[in-house]
């Protein structure tokens, strides 16, 4: 009897042992891939700023209510523009799942994408750290470049397309911000803003807000309960996504590795 106890532990702690290197193995998977597009990023930022000297607006206005802040005019007018006019005559998919309908250009493929210059260099800009330390009054880092929310376009421009209520979860230890900058946001006559808007609760209470364009909105998305409702037909809204967090360790979890797997291969 005891022989048979001892080769069941024995199994179950081989078991435990060969889980624990499964998971040491797929949480440490090296992910390098946007490395060889860093030198091009910085060469183009250069030329850029011979252009345009400064990506932020210095008139921008900053607004702070119920733990959102609010940017409003946010980048340079000449800099937000060269930004809009790439989306000129462009189409784009939209996945339908049962809580989003929507489509996107995750922070890999952005980096592979030649047809939307300026977006990565505002991401890895100085200006932007700043802005964000300035409004938090403590130092700000980007995630680690593999994260492949780090930095995305969100595309709604389907009739119906939508995000339902739902927190953004952080796989990082500390503060995680998202920030969202409107690039488009257009009814079917282009003379105004689209039906969308943004809600999100607050002391159990909804709010809403129409985000304008070149205007940004920052949060907790972990903490923050919000949704975006749909756009009509003929309608546009279009926004560039980033993260930031003040310390960015990972968590190491198995179960929140493959939800953010699984996430992003719906999202995007």
């Amino acid at each position: 009897m005891k022989s048979i106890e001892y080769n069941k532990n024995t199994i179950i702690l081989l078991i435990i042992i060969l889980l624990l290197i499964l998971s040491f193995y797929i949480l440490d998977v090296e992910n390098i891939e946007i490395q060889p597009h860093l030198y091009s990023i910085y060469d183009n930022t250069i030329k850029l700023h011979n252009q345009f000297p400064k990506f932020l607006n210095l008139s921008l206005e900053i607004e702070h209510m119920h733990n959102i802040y609010i940017i409003k005019n946010m980048l340079d007018p000449n800099y937000f523009n060269y930004l809009k006019n790439q989306f000129n005559n462009h189409t784009f998919d939209s996945k339908d799942v049962y809580f989003r309908k929507a489509g996107g250009i995750d922070f890999f493929n952005l980096h592979k994408n030649k047809e939307y210059n300026g977006f990565l260099e505002l991401y890895f800009s100085t200006e932007l750290i700043e802005l964000l330390q300035n409004i938090f009054k403590k130092p700000i880092q980007r995630p680690p470049l593999h994260d492949p929310n780090a930095s995305s376009i969100v595309t709604y421009t389907h009739s119906g397309d939508f995000i339902d209520w739902h927190k953004d979860y952080s796989p990082y230890n500390g503060d995680r911000y998202i920030l969202l900058l409107t690039i488009i946001n257009e009814n079917k006559d282009k003379n105004g803003l689209s039906q969308n808007e943004f809600i999100y609760k607050y002391d159990e209470k909804d709010y809403s807000i129409k985000l304008e364009e070149n205007s940004a909105i920052i949060f907790k998305g972990s903490e923050i309960l919000h949704k975006a409702t749909a756009i009509g037909e003929n309608e546009r809204r279009i926004l560039f996504s980033v993260t930031f967090c003040d310390i960015c360790q990972e968590k190491k979890n198995i179960l929140i590795y493959i939800y953010e797997k699984i996430k992003n291969i719906i999202l995007y």
